[in-house]
């Protein structure tokens, strides 16, 4: 990391940006290049997860190259020409959860989380309907930028 000064090294905070932001982007491997796109997920027993329809171009990406890119931020303001945040990113492998059990706790978590009006136990129709992917993380950098710092100067350009 270039600014060593901004880095989370602390992995409690890097798992608390994770519990503290409510989307993130993913970045799958499309071939020529990167398909990246919005998810709400849970952060979860030390893994990422997010829910999707168990068909479409997100799944069939994951199903040719399991490996994911993901980035999140929380506590993002704009300061006169400086940005405030914190924020992670990291990779990881990711599957469709399989297992009922799992996936019926993971379906309540992200119940709890964002305060879904959901009905437990779901209906099997539903259930069975609804993926769940889980990122196991295998890296991941923390980075933010502290109140109090002012913005580094921008540099004159004459013509």
């Amino acid at each position: 990391m270039r600014r060593t000064e901004r880095e989370i090294s602390d992995p409690a905070s890097m798992q608390q940006v994770l519990r503290d932001a409510t989307e993130m982007y993913i970045a799958l491997n499309s071939g020529e290049t990167p398909y990246v796109l919005p998810v709400n997920y849970v952060y979860h027993n030390g893994c990422i997860y997010f829910h999707c329809a168990l068909e479409g171009r997100k799944l069939d990406l994951l199903r040719a190259d399991p490996r994911i890119g993901f980035s999140t931020a929380v506590d993002v303001r704009v300061e006169k020409t400086t940005t405030r945040y914190r924020s992670v990113c990291g990779t990881g492998v990711g599957e469709l959860v399989d297992d009922p059990a799992l996936k019926d706790e993971v379906l309540r978590v992200f119940a709890a989380r964002y305060n879904a009006p959901c009905v437990f136990p779901v209906s099997a129709e539903k259930f069975a309907c609804t993926g769940i992917v889980c990122i196991r993380i295998e890296t991941l950098t923390g980075k933010h930028s502290r109140p109090g710092e002012g913005p580094r100067p921008v540099p004159h350009f004459e013509r």
